[in-house]
């Protein structure tokens, strides 16, 4: 095999590196709503105004009773998760866990029903995190049996 020079002359030189495009801005979280807000299905959320880098709001979550410990967990947990992603829904019900048994085993002892209404109020509160509004922490405060009439 021979080699020979063309000619074209030219040296090859490899390309400059060009440093890795910049990833997309995470965009951020506005603070929840001030006031009342509502959803479908009997949900809604009423929030203070934003001080400080927190807001507490007062939660009502419509759910259906189950006789099912770990059923009505799931459709708590379905209720919150209207409300935020469903990791952080989970992870509030997996903490109050030991509360909401507590709250099951009352409704159990008033006769409650498989599919009786319930209301469950409860306290959020969000932090500001990176500039972005983040659920911190949840606490029960009531239950409540609704009528079909």
């Amino acid at each position: 095999m021979y080699l020979y020079e063309t000619d074209f002359g030219e040296v090859f030189r490899p390309r400059p590196k060009t440093p890795p495009p910049k990833p997309p801005p995470t965009p951020q979280r506005p603070p929840p709503k001030e006031g009342k807000v509502r959803v479908p299905e009997g949900h809604w959320r009423f929030c203070g105004t934003p001080g400080g880098g927190s807001v507490t709001c007062d939660l009502n979550l419509s759910v259906r009773f189950r006789k099912s410990f770990a059923e009505f967990l799931r459709n708590v947990e379905a209720a919150y998760g209207r409300w935020m992603a469903d990791s952080t829904a989970n992870k509030l019900v997996k903490k109050l866990a030991k509360e909401l048994k507590q709250w099951h085993e009352e409704m159990l002892s008033v006769h409650a029903l498989d599919n009786d209404p319930m209301t469950l109020v409860a306290g959020l509160l969000y932090k500001k995190s990176n500039g972005s509004w983040l659920v911190v922490d949840s606490s029960l405060r009531q239950w409540r049996r609704e009528l079909d009439l």
